[in-house]
């Protein structure tokens, strides 16, 4: 489970556990928002909730920077093309690579992609 990490920046994953991570971060958001937030249409916000939706948030970043940075070690490409990602309609181009192109198929310069690795030490 260590690949789901979301402060690990080394090693690599595929298109189907980058998709994956996608959706369970967007759940784990939009529900943890939606109870934050639920009672505050007609009660003033309160600080806990304000500040533990901005930790997930924070944490949120760096998760989607990190599942980023692995596909495109996957993708054989250094992790700083991620910076593509706040560039106009590069960004969109990026998102569609990371979703949609195959990795490098065996190792590559950032290792073995993780479920590889667990059948070759098997």
């Amino acid at each position: 489970m260590n690949t789901f990490n979301p402060f690990r920046f080394d090693g690599r994953i595929g298109r189907l556990q980058y998709f994956g991570f996608a959706v369970v971060w967007g759940l784990l958001v939009a529900v943890v928002s939606t109870v934050v937030t639920a009672g505050e249409a007609t009660a003033a916000p309160s600080a806990g909730g304000s500040l533990s939706l901005t930790i997930l948030l924070l944490v949120y970043l760096v998760a989607i920077v990190s599942y980023g940075v692995r596909r495109l070690h996957d993708l054989d490409k250094s992790g700083w093309w991620y910076l593509l990602s706040f560039v106009p309609l590069a960004n969109v181009v990026l998102g569609l690579v990371l979703l949609f192109g195959p990795g490098t198929p065996g190792p590559n310069r950032f290792g073995v992609r993780d479920e590889h690795a667990a059948t070759q030490h098997a």
